[in-house]
């Protein structure tokens, strides 16, 4: 008979109960407990999912816990969102930064005629253009873009199929960067440390601990964790592979609704190609389009259309099987426009 190893069955116990009261206790990798408007927060009013869809599509963003000032590089765009922290002071440093050649994406929870006021008061601009959304300003040797924070939380961007953050793309298209900065100091992470420093005490305290514990597991077992081998794609890539991507990230927190809005949107655009409508139809304009063109599956456009104002619950197994079912149709009804 196998000796039972007694040491390992303790070790194994110990790591796992230390997992869970890190899992259970903070709640950390989820995102939940950062203020909002962070690009750490994935709750609704967070703006994560900004910062990771310029991320997904190559742009290369970073965080910054440093104040902007004069003495910044200014070959860089700054974003700030709905600042906590903000005084004369800190305004003159940064429209200073601005004047010496920066580029600012300033947004602010304050809309309509007063958007940017508490920033622009005193300031004197060189020329103004208004956008859809925000207004541009030309400060000096810099630009100024000020918009509506309100409309780049992470809710808002999913309601709306992220129609605001395309023209943040937009307007970044038009700037000479480096490198693309959430400024995070102005909601309190405003010291020159890493994010890992600037973690609570008891969380950086159990990080310490839980890495001693995967270093002695390593040695104790003394097993690989085997090579990598590579893999070449057969498959052509989509044209818009980062937008399903997170989405299957969504999907994996329960947020399947913003799954389906990128199913949406791609079988309207297909619809509005194959039927050459003038503008894109939604999605009653369809069913007749469909209908009158007599073609197949019939009943999974209708179940679509009967549930498109559902919000799926991706956790749960009734929603999941739904959601499921949903997107099974939709890939269907794709398939047809593409015969």
């Amino acid at each position: 008979m196998r000796k039972i190893n007694l040491r390992l069955i303790v070790f194994t116990a110990f790591l796992a109960v230390a997992l869970l009261i890190i899992r259970q206790r903070f709640n950390f990798f989820e995102g939940i407990g950062f203020p909002p408007y962070t690009t750490f927060s994935t709750v609704d009013e967070g703006a994560s999912l900004v910062y990771d869809t310029l991320r997904i599509m190559g742009y290369p963003v970073a965080r910054d816990t440093m104040f902007i000032s004069a003495a910044r590089p200014t070959g860089n765009i700054q974003i700030v969102i709905a600042p906590r922290q903000f005084n004369d002071e800190l305004r003159d440093d940064m429209i200073d930064w601005v004047i010496h050649g920066g580029r600012l994406m300033f947004f602010d929870t304050v809309t309509g005629a007063n958007a940017g006021r508490r920033l622009l008061s005193g300031v004197t601009t060189d020329g103004t253009t208004p956008v859809e959304g925000g207004t541009i300003y030309r400060i000096g040797l810099g630009t100024l873009f000020v918009g509506d924070a309100n409309r780049l939380t992470n809710i808002s961007l999913l309601e709306t199929d992220g129609e605001y953050g395309q023209l943040i793309v937009n307007i970044i298209n038009t700037m000479d960067f480096t490198r693309i900065y959430f400024n995070e100091a102005y909601h309190g992470y405003n010291q020159n440390r890493t994010f890992f420093e600037i973690l609570p005490p008891t969380i950086r305290l159990m990080s310490f601990q839980i890495g001693i514990i995967a270093v002695t597991a390593i040695i104790y077992l003394s097993r690989r964790f085997g090579k990598t081998v590579a893999y070449y794609e057969e498959a052509e890539r989509e044209e818009n592979e980062y937008v399903f991507t997170l989405s299957n990230l969504y999907m994996s927190i329960g947020l399947g609704s913003a799954v389906l809005s990128v199913y949406n949107k791609k079988f309207k655009k297909l619809c509005a190609d194959y039927f050459e409508t003038v503008a894109e139809p939604d999605s009653y304009e369809i069913y007749e389009l469909w209908k009158s063109a007599s073609k197949p599956s019939l009943g999974k456009l209708e179940y679509i259309i009967a549930n498109q104002n559902k919000s799926y619950n991706t956790k749960r197994k009734k929603e999941r099987a739904e959601f499921l079912k949903t997107v099974a149709c939709y890939k269907e009804l794709i398939k047809e426009l593409k015969k």
